[in-house]
């Protein structure tokens, strides 16, 4: 009995700390919300506009350390965080549904406990922040980051003396008078300010060196200036980790050298000086940081400077990017000395030469290398075959002049990215099984038959090389498992035979290029089951047959071109009917009959070119995007459209058999940049709405048979840059007006009764004012 109470006692005291542990742990379960509390977040979400009802939990019925967003401390009750910030912050279809906008109310000062706010990626519409945040004094966490705050940062934010964490990035137009409040955070460890406009207030980065505590400082698109540059050579960042003063190149201000008071930053981790106007060479102090893992020198001019040979000392560097810079001179052995944690390394756009030892064995493993333009030598870098973690290959216009080795495509075959484009690499893919997500190997000596392909092929573009043979086998083909293909360009090689009726294995394409080669037969209609399919080129070969209806079903194709192939029968109305379409071209053909004249339902043309349609002419991906290619008859020549194709809108019906009117439907396509109708059998006058078409920089209606007057309407075609009516039977004096009068007479030549200047033929009203 004696010894039972020792076991008694023990094993309530077990039980007693139990509930203590459980109460300390889990979640407030017993219902003690702060009453005054919760009035003061009723009245906080009154204030507040909700419309995806994000709130719908605060009621008064509920408690309110139970409602959505917000925790309570497990022993007190007391509100201690609001998790406010939009739940979509990374997905941006769905962020603006979620947002939260509004007033904040004041009752948030009733949360005296409150050490957490998060509003970030919300809408508050221009809106300035509350001053009254700065009486919160329990805060330790605020975060106002992407959500639309306006005005002059408060001041006030100084009296935060406990804030740890302080976040005001990326808000519609905050700026900031004077900083001298920002010393007074002494126990700030995260400052966030990207975006604010700093540009008034040139102590700054002296004002943020006084905070002891502060290890990571975000600076990216503050409007500083080159005064402020000079200012870090005595600034105190004693415990900085992480600095980012990138995006600050407006108006060309941020620039000069690059301090070497850098190099006294001695626990940087992460240095981003991206995007500027710094000419200066890299300090070659930089190698004094021997905890740095990531340096960001991108998008800088650098002029006349070399890459130091210090950044070899850098043992800890994970990510070096120095692309798009004037950097020149080698890149040996030695900048590489002991990088051993190197896994993102880019160059590109440089004049930036490699020369290593053909045996050199890299300290590193790389799992990102971009050095498109950078020159790796005539022979393919023999390094490369010892980096087993590569994903990501970026080696175009990089002067190689070589055929690829053996070793290549069995050790390229787990990456997922390979970009060789603009070379002269040669070589027979006949064997090779292609399993990269990205492959773009355009524009080099690649021979051979088509390869075969993996169902992992997201993009293939081998446009602009000499692969021959037949076609089918490629499209025939069912790959293991569903294809992921969403981008195939196969143009301008030596490709035969027809394009077999086997589309519908393809489901994912989006973008289609198969021009300038040797294909004949018809459009299959599988092509059809392309639904997707947002760009479909067929220029420049031997097809043959009418366009089928099948192509009806691809919903969103923007872009059409059969350009310079044996089309025939008439032009189908469900092509002026699709409201996505921006570029047309059936030229030279033997499409006959009449112009379809609903071809005002293209609205996608009604509109002025804006660039916003990437979509049709671009397929985008995570470092990289394919873009469309076309060689289009733009203002009286042939001219590659690539870059500019977003802006590009067009419809060229020329050299085929159509007859009948131009139908005044296609006169209300305001946006158009291009309406080339020559060499046909059209008839009829040009009518007088044409003066709408606003946007419009080329016309060519030369060659077929209108009759009637230019109609003064054209005199309002104030864009318009290439003009050809010439060899038509139009009469009457040509339109007055300084666009027109500057065309060349040939653009004119050809109508017997036309008169009046440019033309050498005077006008019988003006014969008889001479006499």
């Amino acid at each position: 009995m004696r010894n039972s109470i020792p076991v008694i006692l023990l094993f309530s005291l077990v039980c007693f700390l139990s509930s203590i542990i459980s109460i300390l742990c889990e979640p407030n379960t017993l219902g003690v919300c702060n009453e005054k509390e919760k009035h003061a977040l009723l009245r906080f979400k009154q204030a507040i506009s909700d419309p995806a009802n994000l709130l719908s939990s605060w009621s008064m019925d509920e408690d309110c350390c139970r409602w959505e967003a917000v925790r309570c401390s497990n022993v007190t009750g007391r509100v201690v965080e609001l998790q406010l910030g939009n739940p979509y912050d990374s997905d941006y279809d769905f962020y603006t549904n979620f947002t939260l906008g509004g007033e904040i109310s004041p009752a948030l000062l009733e949360l005296e406990f409150l050490s957490y706010l998060n509003l970030s990626w919300n809408d508050f519409e221009g809106r300035p922040i509350p001053s009254f945040l700065g009486s919160m004094g329990s805060l330790r966490y605020l975060d106002l980051s992407e959500a639309g705050f306006g005005g002059v940062v408060p001041h006030q934010l100084g009296n935060l003396s406990t804030i740890h964490h302080l976040d005001l990035g990326y808000n519609s137009g905050l700026d900031v008078d004077n900083l001298d409040w920002i010393s007074h955070l002494s126990f700030l460890k995260y400052l966030n300010m990207d975006g604010v406009d700093l540009h008034r207030e040139v102590h700054s980065l002296e004002s943020m060196s006084m905070i002891p505590s502060l290890s990571e400082l975000h600076l990216s698109g503050c409007r500083l200036d080159r005064s402020m540059v000079s200012s870090l050579g005595y600034a105190n960042f004693t415990s900085l980790t992480v600095l980012d003063l990138s995006w600050n190149d407006f108006n060309n201000q941020f620039k000069g050298q690059i301090s070497e008071s850098f190099g006294q930053l001695k626990y940087l981790e992460s240095l981003d000086l991206g995007l500027n106007s710094f000419h200066g060479p890299i300090p070659t102090s930089i190698g004094n940081l021997s905890s740095l893992r990531s340096l960001f020198i991108e998008e800088n001019p650098l002029i006349n400077s070399t890459l130091p040979t210090s950044l070899g000392l850098l043992s800890n560097l994970e990510h070096l990017l120095v692309g798009g810079t004037s950097l020149t001179g080698n890149i040996s052995e030695v900048h590489f000395t002991t990088l051993l944690k190197l896994k993102v390394l880019t160059i590109y756009e440089t004049s930036l030469s490699f020369h290593v030892n053909s045996n050199w064995t890299p300290p590193f493993q790389l799992e990102y290398l971009e050095a498109d333009s950078c020159k790796m030598g005539l022979k393919f870098p023999a390094w490369l075959k010892t980096q087993n973690s590569l994903s990501d290959l970026f080696l175009s216009s990089s002067g190689i002049v070589d055929t690829t080795p053996k070793w290549f495509w069995k050790w390229a075959s787990s990456i997922q990215q390979i970009h060789l484009s603009d070379n002269k690499i040669s070589g027979n893919l006949s064997q090779v099984v292609l399993n990269n997500t990205i492959l773009d190997l355009s524009s080099n000596c690649f021979s051979g038959r088509l390869s075969l392909l993996s169902s992992n092929v997201v993009v293939l573009n081998i446009a602009n090389n000499s692969f021959s043979g037949q076609i089918f086998p490629l499209i025939c083909r069912k790959t293991g498992g569903r294809s992921k293909l969403e981008v195939l360009d196969i143009s301008n090689n030596a490709l035969s035979g027809e394009l077999s009726d086997y589309w519908m294995h393809w489901p994912s394409l989006t973008h289609i290029n198969l021009g300038s080669n040797n294909l004949s037969g018809e459009i299959p209609n599988s092509m059809g089951s392309l639904v997707a399919l947002n760009a479909l080129s067929l220029q420049n070969n031997s097809l043959y047959g009418d366009i089928p209806s099948s192509l009806q079903n691809c919903k969103v194709l923007g872009l059409i071109s059969l350009s310079d192939n044996k089309f025939s029968g008439i032009i189908p109305r469900w092509i002026v009917e699709r409201t996505t379409l921006l570029v047309i071209d059936l030229r030279s053909n033997k499409f006959m009959g009449t112009i379809p004249r609903c071809l005002n339902n293209i609205s996608s043309m009604a509109a002025g070119p804006n660039g916003d349609d990437f979509n049709v002419f671009e397929a985008a991906y995570d470092y990289e995007s394919y873009m469309e290619s076309l060689i289009l008859n733009i203002k009286g020549r042939d001219s590659e459209y690539k870059k500019i194709l977003q802006y590009v809108r067009m419809i060229d019906l020329s050299s085929n058999n159509l007859s009948g009117s131009i139908p005044v439907e296609i006169f209300s396509l305001s946006g158009l940049l291009s309406l080339n109708l020559s060499h046909n059998h059209l008839m009829g006058m040009i009518s007088v709405e044409i003066g709408g078409m606003e946007y419009l920089e080329s016309l060519d209606l030369s060659r077929n048979n209108l009759s009637g007057e230019i109609p003064q309407s054209m005199a309002n075609l104030t864009f318009l840059y290439d003009l050809n009516l010439s060899y038509n039977n139009l009469s009457g004096r040509i339109p007055s007006s300084t666009q027109i009068q500057t065309f060349s007479p040939l653009s004119f030549f050809g109508n017997v009764e036309l008169c009046g200047a440019p033309l050498p033929k005077s006008c019988p009203r003006d014969e008889e004012e001479k006499t």
